[in-house]
């Protein structure tokens, strides 16, 4: 398969399918995937399939966008995302309109990259590729060549109604004054000015439809944090051949022992010796409840089947809670 990668005039007609009006539900397709066509030969890309979002693939190219996005899906009040969005060139509509449960009527409209930039004065810092004109045959045209953003997320909140939060994803936080993709390159006043005003054309491009935009690396997330939820992604959707009751019956007992600060791997032994359920099915049992809150654990704390399990301190919703507000 032909390179999907850089900017040419494949690549554009490409990405216009794909992200001319985005869709919430499983049909949504990135403007970039990860995959080796498209994805930056220096990124680490990964392919999640979360429940929330369906099962449908989710593509991001760097391990702090996979950390990132561990931690909105798990956030409740999540419903929906759209990773490597379009930053439209040319005014369209808000986020949300191709959203059904959204409420349309006040929803303001994106003016557009090429109308940001202007604004800001950084025009001329706007990629561009040059591509026939439909009209005219033989003659070229140029155009704005689009941006991809990180992590669009849809939020509800208590009265039911829904908003946007943009999150743009460094892997640490100098390399929110840096270029790239080239990490070892010598960072100059030019090109870190380039990188502080592509950062500011997305926030205002967001900001004109009353999104924010949160700046996040991957030096902001607990790095235990992020090892138990990777852990428990793994186990979140799968499939258990077991009856209802017989789910509520493991489930009971995993309770009783963390109350009790007796490790799961007791409870696991319990049932496998008795010819009851296998490991796996206990396991799923035990991460399932965690992911989905019902079992509430110090996320802070390594998850270790082997030691007794540590009650919630400070629940990892509230403590970034401020990533998940409709203004910043």
């Amino acid at each position: 398969m032909a390179s999907r990668k850089g900017i040419s005039p494949a690549r554009l007609k490409l990405i216009y399918q794909r992200q001319s009006l985005p869709p919430w539900d499983e049909t949504y397709i990135p403007g970039i995937l990860a995959t080796p066509q498209e994805a930056p030969s220096i990124s680490r890309a990964f392919i999640l399939t979360p429940s929330k979002l369906r099962g449908r693939e989710t593509h991001l190219l760097s391990t702090a966008e996979r950390n990132a996005a561990l931690l909105g899906l798990y956030h409740p009040d999540v419903i929906s995302l759209q990773e490597q969005r379009m930053l439209s060139p040319e005014p369209t509509m808000h986020p949300l309109w191709s959203m059904l449960e959204a409420e349309r009527i006040h929803l303001p409209p994106l003016k557009g990259a090429i109308d940001v930039a202007e604004r800001l004065g950084y025009l001329n810092m706007l990629p561009k590729v040059r591509v026939p004109n439909p009209m005219v045959k033989h003659e070229m045209l140029t155009v704005v060549f689009p941006w991809m953003g990180d992590l669009l997320w849809a939020i509800r909140k208590p009265d039911g109604s829904i908003f946007c939060a943009n999150w743009t994803i460094k892997d640490k936080l100098i390399d929110f004054t840096r270029s790239g993709p080239r990490r070892d390159e010598k960072l100059t006043s030019t090109s870190s000015a380039n990188v502080l005003a592509r950062h500011d054309i997305e926030k205002s491009y967001y900001q004109d439809a009353g999104i924010p935009t949160f700046r996040i690396s991957g030096e902001d997330i607990d790095h235990h944090v992020v090892a138990n939820l990777r852990q428990l992604f793994i186990y979140h959707r799968r499939i258990l051949e077991v009856s209802c009751s017989q789910k509520s019956e493991i489930y009971e007992k995993f309770i009783s022992a963390f109350e009790a600060e007796i490790p799961p791997g007791e409870v696991i032994a319990h049932f496998v010796m008795r010819g009851r359920y296998s490991a796996e099915v206990c396991k799923t049992v035990l991460y399932q409840a965690v992911w989905e809150r019902r079992l509430r654990v110090d996320l802070f704390r390594p998850i270790l089947i082997n030691r007794p399990l540590k009650s919630e301190t400070k629940d990892i919703v509230t403590y970034y809670q401020k990533w998940f507000k409709e203004k910043p």
